[in-house]
């Protein structure tokens, strides 16, 4: 017996639901209109081209213990340096133009023109852990001239910030901490989009905002008519009054 009770007041609440859908099927369409074009523009997208390279600082050959391959020195002394380099390029004019990326290529994050430039964290989820002697930099764009152009650009301030302090400190040439490139000439690639899931997304989004927007205006209308219909009770008259009226004036009349 209660789960027929439950069946029907069940049914009942999607009846109504459907008559207040073919109700105020006008504010769907007005919603679904003025949605429209966020889904249109999301099948029309298209994908970026995207970059990415890394400025190694080296120590000099004469910190290397036993002397050699730079490469294969200890981190240790240089991490800090590049950091220091890593800090003062996101400063000012090249303040952080987009949020660093975790794990995701810049691409992936929905930015279509900037760049990232950051010291890679080899650390986990609770701790970070920036052990290698390098800057990270990413790029983004809508052709391949403007990422090339960016990424240029950014390898030759890094390279200008990780030399000139040790100029002005007057750090002879041999023990500098010197900048290295890798790739040497970057490549840049064409990231394409998944559109689909893009447009499954924005589409339920528009069904919903469509059917809420339809509920939410149902009940506004159908609250203002029972305010307009109090009115109108309280002003009529009532049954009766005006024989009463009639009455009292033959009275007087005669």
């Amino acid at each position: 017996m209660a789960r027929d009770r439950t069946s029907w007041g069940l049914r009942e609440r999607l009846r109504k639901h459907k008559n207040v859908l073919v109700r105020r099927w006008y504010l769907i369409a007005a919603t679904t209109l003025v949605l429209m074009p966020a889904l249109i523009a999301v099948h029309n997208a298209t994908g970026v081209y995207y970059s990415t390279a890394s400025v190694l600082f080296l120590p000099p050959a004469s910190a290397v213990e036993g002397g050699g391959n730079s490469l294969r020195a200890d981190p240790g002394s240089t991490v800090y340096f590049a950091a220091v380099v890593e800090r003062h390029f996101n400063q000012g004019a090249h303040a952080y133009e987009v949020p660093r990326p975790t794990s995701a290529p810049l691409y992936a994050t929905g930015v279509r023109h900037g760049s990232a430039v950051y010291l890679p964290d080899q650390g986990g989820q609770w701790q970070t852990n920036f052990n290698k002697a390098e800057i990270r930099i990413e790029v983004v764009g809508t052709s391949e001239e403007e990422v090339l152009t960016k990424m240029s650009e950014t390898i030759e301030t890094l390279r200008v910030l990780a030399i000139r302090p040790q100029e002005e400190m007057g750090i002879w040439p041999e023990s500098r901490i010197t900048t290295e490139t890798s790739p040497e000439k970057p490549a840049v690639a064409y990231a394409w989009i998944r559109n689909s899931r893009a447009e499954m997304t924005v589409a339920a989004l528009i069904v919903g905002l469509s059917i809420g927007v339809a509920n939410i205006g149902d009940s506004g209308l159908n609250a203002r008519a029972r305010r307009r219909a109090g009115r109108e009770g309280a002003n009529a008259p009532r049954p009766g009054s005006r024989d009463r009226v009639g009455f009292g004036v033959g009275s007087e009349a005669s």
